[in-house]
């Protein structure tokens, strides 16, 4: 999607071993090729990409809606802007993320876990410069989220420093005298672009 920009009904004909040095993948020739190709069946079979196979070339990917409900892709902004009906729009609501998550290699140093849980905190800031609270009743109910999940993700993203976590007192009610706190976390996402994995950010 991110190679789509914003073109309607997005067609790739990229051998396996290319996507798979784009991805840094070790053995891209070999091992990586075959992991882009098994990646490539799941995507398929899950209906989020149409493989056209060609005899003696690359198969062609059709890149599908990715609610995967098998219809053709649509650019999301061009789609909020040809509908009106807000209802309508609500399907196709994103984030944006930054290329050096593929371009610096985060894409690969980072667990499945770690990935989900970035783009969770990226849609609860809502395209806003805020800490964002995210308890396990949200992320089980609205994200569908384990629990463990949700801390092996937040741990990680920490311990790469691409988010700071706060602890951020909770009065307890009106006519309760303490406080508990809870952890509040802050990230900026401009960090994929300016530093890779291992990189020491000097903020931190």
């Amino acid at each position: 999607m991110w190679l789509s920009r914003n073109d309607d009904a997005p067609r790739f004909e990229y051998p396996a071993h290319q996507w798979a040095r784009l991805l840094g993948f070790d053995s891209p020739d070999t091992a990586g090729a075959r992991r882009v190709q098994q990646a490539l069946r799941w995507l398929d079979e899950q209906a989020f990409v149409r493989l056209q196979h060609r005899q003696g070339a690359s198969s062609a990917i059709h890149l599908l809606s990715d609610a995967g409900t098998g219809r053709p892709y649509q650019a999301p902004g061009l789609a909020m802007k040809r509908l009106a009906v807000k209802a309508q729009r609500e399907e196709h609501l994103y984030v944006q993320l930054p290329a050096g998550l593929w371009t610096k290699g985060w894409i690969s140093d980072l667990s499945g876990a770690a990935v989900a849980m970035y783009l969770v905190l990226l849609h609860e800031r809502r395209g806003e410069d805020k800490t964002v609270w995210l308890s396990p009743r949200i992320g089980r109910e609205r994200y569908d989220l384990s629990d463990e999940t949700r801390r092996k993700g937040l741990n990680e993203l920490a311990q790469h420093q691409l988010v700071s976590v706060r602890r951020r007192p909770v009065h307890q009610g009106l006519f309760e005298d303490h406080f508990r706190s809870r952890n509040v976390y802050e990230l900026n996402p401009e960090d994929l672009d300016r530093y890779e994995p291992g990189e020491q950010h000097p903020w931190f």
